[in-house]
């Protein structure tokens, strides 16, 4: 399952919760989670890869990495928050590759500044990848469970 690949990958980091929910779900749990926080938003598209019996899923992922902001904040501040989460976005990239859960991230990985996005004062960046299983489901295990 992906998504517990995908905490693995974020526990491993370290120095940063973990939640996976919807954004309206995150919004009305967050002031209750503790910050610096890593929210894995629920994939709405992906594609089910099946090359030699073997299913993969790839989800199209929204990973975001964020921490407390100032109510009125300045530019300047904000960015030494944006540029700290943009780290762990950076080690998430590179812990991902170095696992071997998913086949390598090599093309370009965009990203979206986020800010005054939820109910609570957060800031820092969302990431948009599509994640690839290195190991799937064997095909006949799927359709004999």
């Amino acid at each position: 399952m992906v998504e517990t690949k995908i905490r693995q990958i974020v526990e491993k980091i370290g120095g940063l919760h973990y939640e996976f929910n919807d954004w309206t779900r995150t919004n009305a749990t967050i002031d209750y989670t503790s910050l610096p926080v890593c929210v894995n938003v629920l994939p709405v598209s992906g594609k089910l890869s099946n090359k030699n019996g073997n299913l993969r899923d790839y989800p199209n992922c929204l990973i975001a990495f964020m921490d407390k902001a100032e109510l009125d904040f300045e530019g300047a501040e904000n960015e030494i928050t944006v540029n700290r989460m943009k780290g762990y976005a950076k080690r998430f990239i590179a812990e991902a590759n170095r696992s071997g859960l998913f086949q390598p991230i090599t093309a370009d990985v965009p990203y979206s500044v986020v800010y005054d996005f939820l109910d609570a004062n957060l800031t820092g960046i969302a990431i948009e990848l599509q994640l690839k299983e290195s190991v799937g489901d064997c095909l006949d295990n799927t359709l004999n469970p």
